[in-house]
C-alpha cells in the first residue's frame, strides 16, 4: 500500500478539536500573531511542524500524534508535494505562509473557516 492510500484510510478521533486548532493557527497567522520558528513544537496530542521550504512556501502543518510517523514517511517520500489540505494564510520574508491539518478531511477544515 502507498503512503497516500495510506493516509486516505486515516480515521482520526476528535476532529472537531483539529479544526479548531487548524482555524486557530490560520487565524493567528493572519493577525502575525504566530511565530513562524521552523522545526516541530510538541503540544499535548499534536505537533506543530513548520517547514521553510516546501514549493517555495513556509508550511505550518498541524500533526495529530496518531498519524505523526505517516506524516513524518510522507515528508521524507514526497518533498516537494503538498501534504494534504492546505490554505494559504499569509506572508513571511516575501515567501507564502500555508497552514495544513494532517489527516483531517478536506471538507471540515473548510468548515473549520467559516
Amino acid at each position: 500500500m502507498n503512503i497516500w492510500d495510506k493516509l486516505s484510510q486515516v480515521n482520526l478521533e476528535d476532529k472537531k478539536k483539529f479544526q479548531k486548532i487548524f482555524s486557530d493557527v490560520v487565524n493567528k497567522i493572519q493577525n502575525n500573531a504566530f511565530p513562524l520558528t521552523v522545526g516541530e513544537t510538541e503540544k499535548e496530542d499534536y505537533y506543530i511542524v513548520i517547514e521553510e521550504n516546501r514549493m517555495s512556501s513556509y508550511f505550518v502543518h498541524i500533526v495529530p500524534k496518531q498519524v505523526y510517523e505517516l506524516f513524518k514517511e510522507m515528508q521524507e517520500k514526497a518533498p516537494n508535494q503538498v501534504l494534504g489540505f492546505t490554505v494559504m494564510a499569509g506572508k513571511h520574508n516575501n515567501k507564502d505562509v500555508r497552514v495544513s491539518c494532517f489527516g483531517i478531511q478536506c471538507n471540515l477544515l473548510g468548515k473549520a473557516l467559516f
